[in-house]
């Protein structure tokens, strides 16, 4: 076997399945003369090699990394022309990935992660975008003229190291890249004062400091997630508008809100400032503007004054008891730099991170035992470790978790976050009554939280109410656009509850899309194909499921799934038998 470093350029056709379903033979007749007129000749002039066809899709290598990235640039401009008088549902369009890494050649196949994360940068693709990594970036961002947008750090699944990913910024005449991939231009403003607290800037000019203007931010957006006057879209969804240039108006457009909040810090010694805005997108005018200039010891009364100037903006009366949930509870002022930091880290979504942040956040709670605010982060990073394998014992982080979140919500100001995490323990215990009553408490604190009502959802589902589940996933996902695939399988679950498995077939395959290694997603596409007594594909989907999990077995997905009602989990594991799933 030979090892080496090439430029690796992966394509794909954006809902290939959907087009071949409306006209098969049309569909294929077009890629076949894209392919023999645009791609493979724009692929040859540059030097590359096709290395394979994988259904839709094309592995490509290149001796030149400039050449890799023109090529793909090429390509997607020639797209943009092939499908100018094109109606919109039946576009052809491409998502190209380029990295440059070692491969290992093997025959004419070449394998390895640089092909790896070349797919997966392919995946994150916008239609008609094109993804670099980092190390493509370095090489060619002098030698090309081109521009690129820093989208930073990303976990790409199956790959254990985040990759730094730009972006391609399109020519003039090009295809506009959407920060929400399925924003619309017409997601409905809600009726209470809606509002995005996008990205803070970092103005002191050293990287260093970026979790200053994220930490400020992101406090800002942990205490407005308090006030139930108020709709507000979730932190993760925030963040894909980082590092870009995108407007007020376009913000607010994409994520269905009237009001966009946006800031910029600076810290120069002791002093921290801070620069906000506050647009009506409606309206089209600034409604509140303001600049800050403290001590870096008044953070937390500066940002606690930026809250209460937002709302007093929005005029958003606060309900009982939530007045106090909006000020921060640490007052210990050695704690501002680790906790902030922790935010950062926390909201990075790495394995390595998760564990920096939790560090963070065990040096916020011995400066400050007495905020819940440290033990409640604490207890989330060991419930994502559990939940994303990233644990070295599942048992211990669990534990950890439950110990943590019992600490949180017995102090003064708990958050609800804690309660998230209780919630959850309390339903793997078969605890199924304190597990609604503590996620509907996080709720109460926490409504405009979308993890505490997804996790609701889910508690509803077992509990054996999914129509009340499909109403709190469907909030959830309104109020983060952005959402992780899990929610649309959560979706699925609750619709299939219902009887309604037409709808949960459609969910479950918008959840494959989002993420097409979703096992949880293909378990529940076989037991609707299965209930609905279309057994060929039902067992289909079953060889899916075991070539995945080849030591899956009935009896172990049972004991997983903590239904209150064990008349619903026999019906569901019977729908899997019948599929023929291994006992």
């Amino acid at each position: 076997m030979e090892r080496k470093l090439t430029a690796i350029l992966a394509a794909d056709v954006v809902g290939f399945s959907r087009l071949v379903g409306m006209d098969e033979a049309g569909t294929l007749a077009d890629l076949r003369a894209h392919r023999d007129n645009l791609i493979d000749p724009k692929i040859a002039e540059h030097g590359g090699h096709i290395v394979k066809t994988i259904g839709d899709g094309l592995l490509v290598v290149f001796s030149s990394v400039v050449a890799a990235v023109e090529c793909a640039a090429a390509i997607q401009r020639g797209m943009v022309e092939r499908n100018r008088d094109v109606p919109g549902h039946g576009t052809i369009e491409f998502r190209i990935g380029v990295n440059l890494g070692e491969v290992v050649v093997e025959g004419t196949d070449i394998f390895g992660d640089g092909v790896n994360i070349a797919s997966r940068l392919e995946s994150i693709a916008e239609p008609g975008m094109i993804c670099v990594s980092g190390s493509v970036f370095s090489e060619v961002k002098n030698r090309v003229k081109l521009r690129f947008e820093d989208l930073g750090a990303q976990t790409l699944k199956n790959i254990v190291d985040p990759v730094h990913v730009y972006r391609i910024v399109p020519a003039a005449g090009g295809p506009e890249p959407r920060h929400i991939p399925w924003a619309t231009e017409n997601m409905p403003i809600p009726k209470k004062p809606s509002i995005v607290v996008l990205p803070f800037a970092n103005f002191t000019g050293e990287p260093d400091h970026d979790y200053l203007a994220d930490g400020l931010r992101l406090n800002i957006q942990a205490a407005l997630i308090h006030a139930s006057g108020l709709f507000l879209i979730g932190a993760a969804t925030c963040n894909r508008y980082r590092n870009t240039d995108v407007t007020a108006e376009q913000a607010g457009r994409e994520l269905g809100v009237r009001y966009v909040l946006r800031g910029a810090v600076q810290k120069s010694g002791q002093r921290i400032r801070a620069m906000l805005e506050l647009t009506d997108v409606v309206a089209r005018q600034i409604v509140w503007a303001e600049r800050y200039d403290r001590l870096v010891d008044d953070a937390f009364a500066m940002q606690d004054e930026i809250t209460a100037e937002v709302l007093k903006a929005l005029d958003v009366k606060l309900a009982s008891g939530e007045k106090w949930l909006l000020h921060n509870t640490i007052s210990n002022l050695e704690a501002l730099d680790p906790f902030y930091r922790g935010l950062s880290l926390f909201y990075a979504g790495s394995r390595e991170a998760n564990a920096a942040a939790r560090e963070m956040f065990e040096t916020v709670f011995r400066l400050q035992p007495d905020s819940p605010v440290g033990p409640a982060y604490l207890c989330f990073t060991f419930w994502v470790d559990a939940f994303r394998g990233w644990a070295t014992s599942k048992e211990q982080s669990l534990a950890q978790a439950a110990l943590w979140a019992d600490k949180a919500v017995k102090l003064r100001g708990s958050n609800g976050l804690a309660h998230i995490v209780l919630a959850s323990i309390h339903l793997l215990n078969r605890h199924h009554e304190e597990a609604l009553a503590t996620c509907y408490k996080a709720v109460e604190l926490r409504p405009n939280c979308p993890t505490a009502n997804s996790y609701l959802a889910n508690i509803l589902c077992y509990c054996g109410r999914p129509s009340e589940a499909i109403a709190k996933v469907q909030e959830a996902m309104r109020i983060t656009p952005v959402f992780p695939s899990w929610y649309m399988t959560l979706l699925a679950v609750a619709y299939r509850d219902t009887g309604e498995i037409a709808k949960s077939i459609s969910a479950a395959e918008h959840s494959r899309k989002l993420s097409p290694d979703d096992y949880d997603a293909l378990v529940v596409l076989c037991s609707d194909y299965s209930l609905l007594g279309q057994h060929q594909q039902a067992g289909k989907l079953a060889q899916e499921i075991v070539a995945i999990e080849p030591k899956f077995s009935l009896g172990r997905y049972a004991e997983s799934q903590p239904y209150k009602d064990e008349e619903a989990l026999a019906r569901l594991i019977e729908s899997l038998r019948a599929a023929g799933l291994p006992q």
